[in-house]
């Protein structure tokens, strides 16, 4: 009598028995006729889980070999399984180690199932020696276990011994951040997963794969596993398609449908960090795969890795964040600072042995801070670097007050902000390598107080959350783990630089990366590179644009523009560009510390009046020749330290001195935005005030007559300044001036410094008539150079008021 075509049956006799299943060709077991198949129970186990040991010397090789004699075909490069016995959960799991032999065995329909005498003597003696080998590797892995339960009576993962491999693995290449780790034990899933599936028979493998054709990737695909009945080339095949992580959240989710929950639990405790890693990618994915470039508006949004292009980031040294380059005036630099890819700033330098832990990152405001760290986050989430790292934890310093109320633990508040990490106990072991992200730490509520907090040295003692941040930040609570921090150079200095292992700053773009932007962000290339040329042939706008939310503008326009096929003979104009960038970073500030409702996002009074009065501050430091200030010249405009640092998108610090605010240095994103400031007081002065600063003594002293003057009482001895000025530190001034008197800039201030329905500015022809007059006069090639521009600026402002 053949047994092919029982193979269900088959199967069942052989986990009775205590022998590998016959797919697998390590043995071919006879059948007995008088066994109901169908009365088959799994046995009742303990709760305790057992791995057994795999021992080098097997009795199943000497039955596997004897056994192989008497088949008709025999296939080479097959698998033979080793044969533990493991404990889980209420029932029984038969778990296969798998090692590679010389020879497959398949049964064949002509195998006779008469048992010989001999046969079954050899399988008496066969139970026998496994049984007892069963019974030696249980008691040694009971000893193991409860020596590790010892340790961790919590535990909430199975830990499945590991051996790590004694040769270390490659040096990676720069940009690819820590990998030079050997992966962790449980994130080498793929045998623990042959390991579950070994144990379904074949009906239970049909319902498994039926079960994997509900998920989407195998819905319309599922010829890929249909004729895949082998529990190896099954995961294989999951993992090809799916990935790890994915793959054992199908392979869980099935084996609960299929009613196999004690693997399902099983593999889901044996392989803990997968199943939170996959969760905590998928979380991931979902927050930071967009991009809102300057403001968020729904429907904006892009695909960060369509448009992000990586900003130059420097170890930081003594140079001031700011960029110094201007069109006029050129200031060489002769500071080196050593570059590092954005993805490397936790991998030590060659020269330095000690592991970098906490790093500083700071930047001059839009710069592109927060968007390198959603990069950072998204490359890891998509496995190109830092795989080092099992789990991100990005933590923004703006929601951390939201958290639960009163003392909590570390555990609790990292499980309210990420659902998928609830009482991780494994994280304070030192082979869970974790990276938290502390966003925006000017944004912070919590005081930081490292002086007087409470030293916190386990994730599970319950304190306030102040304490646990800078427990966490010294490193007194979570040792192993490492911590990244953002912030304007401001809010940096609250964290003591003793704690801090390595400072960086982001410096923008340089000209390749602008032409990487550019072309990038768009699908059309063409398009692209001639937003990128236009944008050059004005110098001024070439170097602002190191400023990525600068760059973004000019693209986002210029695109529109390039649809009008006339657009693009002229130069472009700078004016209009540097007005939306005020109103936009105003904007930014008010999401940052207000909210993005509708009613925060309103510009106040006291909005409108700090314009002013930083445009006045600016228009005195020009005239005096400076390019920084202090909180006493905020003063002499009746301007206080808080109101610099609730709108903080237009100036970064640059010197302290000590910790009296009033000896701080601080100054604007870049010269060229002091010199608008100062034009724009000047110009807002003369139409909604009256009131001509350049020269006072002229105006009449009823000024409420002179709103309605011929603009060219203003622009006269402006023009006639910067054309006599030696140095030429009015010229761009006079260019922002000028550009403010057309209708399509001036537009851009209606509604925010001027009302919506001020009357139109009079007399710009006598403006275009006094240009043309000096640029015959015999003056400077450089100022006759710039009023060229100031031309630019006229011709730019009317043809905006037409679009």
């Amino acid at each position: 009598m053949s047994n092919f075509g029982d193979d269900s049956e088959n199967e069942m006799d052989r986990y009775a028995m205590d022998r590998p299943p016959s797919s697998y060709g390590s043995m071919q077991s006879d059948d007995h006729e008088d066994i109901e198949d169908d009365d088959f129970e799994e046995p009742v186990l303990k709760q305790e889980t057992r791995v057994r040991l795999h021992r080098p010397d097997s009795p199943e090789t000497a039955i596997t070999e004897r056994t192989n004699t008497n088949q008709s075909s025999i296939y080479t490069g097959g698998l033979v399984l080793r044969q533990p016995v493991m404990h889980i959960g209420e029932s029984s799991v038969y778990s296969y180690g798998i090692n590679r032999e010389p020879s497959f065995v398949e049964p064949s329909e002509l195998q006779s199932d008469i048992r010989t005498e001999a046969g079954i003597d050899e399988e008496s003696n066969y139970r026998d020696v496994q049984e007892q080998q069963n019974d030696s590797a249980a008691v040694e892995v009971q000893e193991e276990q409860t020596e590790a339960t010892t340790e961790e009576d919590d535990s909430d993962e199975i830990v499945v011994r590991y051996e790590v491999p004694k040769d270390p693995p490659p040096t990676p290449e720069e940009g690819l951040g820590l990998q030079f780790q050997h992966k962790h034990g449980s994130f080498t899933l793929r045998h623990q997963m042959v390991r579950c599936l070994s144990q379904l028979h074949p009906g239970e493998i049909a319902y498994f794969k039926r079960c994997l054709s509900t998920h989407c990737r195998f819905r319309k695909n599922y010829s890929r596993i249909a004729d895949l009945n082998d529990p190896l080339d099954l995961v294989d095949k999951l993992i090809e398609v799916s990935g790890m992580g994915e793959a054992l959240h199908l392979t869980i989710r099935c084996l609960h449908n299929v009613g196999k929950d004690n693997l399902s639990v099983y593999l889901k405790k044996t392989c803990r960090r997968v199943v939170l890693q996959h969760d905590l990618k998928m979380a991931h994915d979902r927050r930071y795969y967009s991009l809102y470039e300057g403001r968020c508006r729904p429907g904006q949004q892009r695909y960060i890795s369509d448009v992000y292009v990586e900003p130059v980031t420097v170890i930081r040294g003594n140079r001031e964040p700011i960029n110094l380059e201007n069109e006029v005036q050129r200031i060489p630099y002769t500071i080196v600072e050593t570059q590092i890819r954005a993805a490397d700033i936790f991998r030590p330098l060659p020269q330095e042995q000690k592991p970098i832990r906490t790093v500083m990152m700071t930047g001059i405001p839009a710069c592109g801070v927060t968007v390198a760290v959603n990069k950072f986050i998204i490359d890891w989430m998509e496995g190109k670097n830092n795989q080092d790292f099992q789990f991100v934890f990005p933590l923004p310093a703006k929601e951390l007050h939201l958290g639960k109320d009163g003392d909590q633990s570390f555990l609790e508040m990292l499980g309210s902000f990420f659902a998928e990490a609830d009482d991780i106990n494994f994280i304070e072991k030192p082979d869970c390598l974790c990276l938290f992200i502390i966003d925006a730490l000017e944004l912070c509520k919590h005081n930081l107080d490292f002086k007087n907090n409470e030293v916190i040295t386990s994730a599970r003692t319950k304190a306030p959350l102040d304490a646990l941040l800078t427990s966490l930040i010294k490193g007194t609570m979570l040792p192993y783990a490492r911590v990244w921090i953002t912030s304007h150079v401001s809010a940096a200095y609250r964290i003591p630089s003793q704690l801090i292992d390595r400072y960086v700053e982001l410096r923008g773009f340089t000209d390749e990366k602008k032409e990487e932007y550019f072309t990038k962000r768009t699908t059309d290339p063409e398009l692209g590179r001639k937003v990128y040329n236009h944008m050059k042939r004005s110098k001024a706008l070439e170097i602002i644009c190191h400023i990525p939310v600068f760059s973004w503008m000019v693209a986002f326009i210029f695109e529109r523009g390039f649809r009008d096929p006339e657009y693009g003979k002229h130069p472009p104009g700078i004016t209009a560009f540097y007005s939306q960038f005020i109103v936009v970073q105003m904007n930014r500030s008010f999401e940052k510390y207000r909210g993005c409702s509708v009613e925060a996002q309103k510009w106040k009074d006291e909005d409108k009046m700090f314009i002013e009065m930083m445009g006045k501050m600016s228009y005195r430091l020009i005239l005096e020749g400076r390019d920084w200030f202090t909180v006493d010249d905020l003063s002499s405009v009746n301007l206080t330290y808080e109101d610099l640092r609730s709108r903080d998108e237009l100036t970064t610090e640059v010197k302290r001195k000590s910790e009296d605010f009033r000896t701080w240095v601080f100054k604007f994103v870049h010269y060229t935005v002091q010199e608008y400031m100062a034009a724009m007081y000047v110009y807002v002065a003369f139409r909604k005030h009256g009131k001509n600063v350049i020269e006072p003594s002229k105006m009449s002293w009823f000024q409420g007559a002179n709103k309605d003057r011929p603009v060219i009482d203003l622009y006269r001895p402006a023009i006639d300044r910067a054309v006599a000025s030696p140095n030429g530190q009015l010229d761009m001034f006079l260019r922002f001036l000028v550009g403010l008197v057309t209708p399509g800039t001036e537009d851009n201030l209606r509604g925010y410094l001027l009302n919506h329905y001020h009357p139109k500015a009079k007399g710009t022809e006598e403006v275009l008539k006094h240009i043309n007059k000096k640029l015959k006069e015999n003056i400077h090639p450089d100022r006759k150079r710039n009023l060229e521009w100031c031309l630019v600026e006229l011709e730019e402002g009317k043809k905006d008021e037409g679009r």
